[in-house]
């Protein structure tokens, strides 16, 4: 058992700042009692000293330059001065009315304050609101990424699913270019992820599907070094942009329920088709 002075120590330093106990023990030393120094209540002054006191405080100033609207906070404050004064029996000062800007015009509701045409460095000063730049309506899309042989995306339009027949031709495709039939399906993106305004509805969306891709390659530790977009869709202009910063190269094929019935389509779709196949077969034979 240990002392009450080592006890109050252990129970301060845990920011216990008072104790006192509840039980009793058999065969225990009662607790002490300590007695409480109540403290005494400060003195509150007379009426007549309160307003004297009053009295004493110098008004604040009155500054000329401030709007006429803002004078009102200026006289409600000495109020209570002029009401001290009157019940004291002194005649309360007058209020000098502050005078108008000379910023301003006569007429209060058309009032236009001038503004000043040289900063302090005497450089004209700068429009801010012409160097915003105006919200704009983000891009909405849907698409749905899969994976062609854990190292090439396969990017399907959301809006426009595929068809079987279109599944069908779309893996004849990639076989007849030397890459894996099927692709797959990983996860699906849904642009924007939140409905805001965007300042540049194109850089963002490209940057959320490369994030989107990044995310989902970490997640399955995968390493892409290619892709293919389907489809001519709002999205897949983006990823075959210049501008695109990813560290794979995407190629685009048109969607294949365009070309069920058409010879012509697929014939204009084979060098696109030969494209992304030398590009398949470059980084089969690169080392890793």
């Amino acid at each position: 058992m240990i002392g009450d002075p080592q006890r109050l120590q252990y129970l301060e330093a845990m920011g216990i700042a008072t104790w006192a106990s509840r039980y009793r023990f058999v065969n225990a030393k009662p607790t002490e009692q300590v007695e409480w120094e109540v403290a005494t209540e400060p003195e509150k002054p007379a009426p007549g000293q309160r307003l004297q006191a009053l009295l004493e405080t110098p008004a604040r100033p009155v500054e000329r330059d401030r709007p006429v609207a803002d004078a009102s906070p200026t006289q409600q404050a000495a109020a209570p001065l002029s009401r001290a004064r009157a019940l004291l029996g002194e005649d309360a000062p007058r209020i000098e009315s502050p005078r108008p800007s000379p910023d301003r015009t006569a007429d209060p509701d058309t009032a236009v304050f001038s503004a000043p045409t040289v900063s302090g460095d005497g450089q004209p000063p700068v429009d801010v609101a012409k160097n915003v730049v105006p919200a704009a309506e983000p891009l909405r899309f849907t698409l749905s990424l899969a994976v062609i042989g854990e190292r090439w995306w396969l990017l399907l339009p959301g809006e426009r699913p595929i068809s079987a027949a279109g599944q069908a031709l779309l893996g004849q495709m990639l076989q007849s270019a030397g890459m894996p039939a099927g692709g797959t399906p990983l996860s699906r993106l849904t642009w924007p992820l939140m409905d805001l305004p965007a300042s540049d509805p194109t850089d963002e969306a490209r940057e959320g599907i490369q994030v989107f891709c990044a995310g989902q390659a970490h997640r399955h530790g995968m390493k892409i070094d290619g892709a293919i977009a389907v489809g001519d869709e709002i999205w897949s202009s983006l990823l075959s942009d210049s501008a695109d910063e990813s560290d794979w190269t995407c190629h685009r094929l048109p969607h294949p329920d365009d070309m069920l019935g058409s010879a012509n389509a697929k014939r204009e779709c084979w060098p696109l088709l030969q494209a992304a196949g030398s590009a398949w077969r470059q980084g089969l034979a690169s080392p890793e």
